[in-house]
């Protein structure tokens, strides 16, 4: 895995993340993973595997790396959402 394009795209989605979260924002994710890196690391991971439509829709970037981290495609197994290409 490429740790430049792995790092830019867990930075830039925490820090985009947590400001939505403290600004009040609804997510569509679980809030917690504003907490730490690690966290949201964690509950993206989670993300993944339960509602991977939202994640891909919501940070492709970081779906793509998670896709590559477990070297699967959740979304794609699920079928394709309404809505979403």
């Amino acid at each position: 895995m490429d740790r430049v394009a792995w790092t830019q795209a867990f930075s830039g989605a925490f820090d985009e993340f947590g400001a939505k979260v403290e600004s009040g924002a609804e997510t569509l994710i679980d809030p917690y993973a504003a907490e730490s890196p690690a966290e949201f690391f964690a509950v993206m991971s989670e993300a993944f595997f339960e509602v991977p439509h939202t994640l891909r829709r919501e940070y492709p970037e970081v779906y793509r790396q998670l896709a590559e981290f477990y070297r699967q495609d959740p979304a794609a197994r699920m079928g394709e959402e309404a809505g979403c290409a």
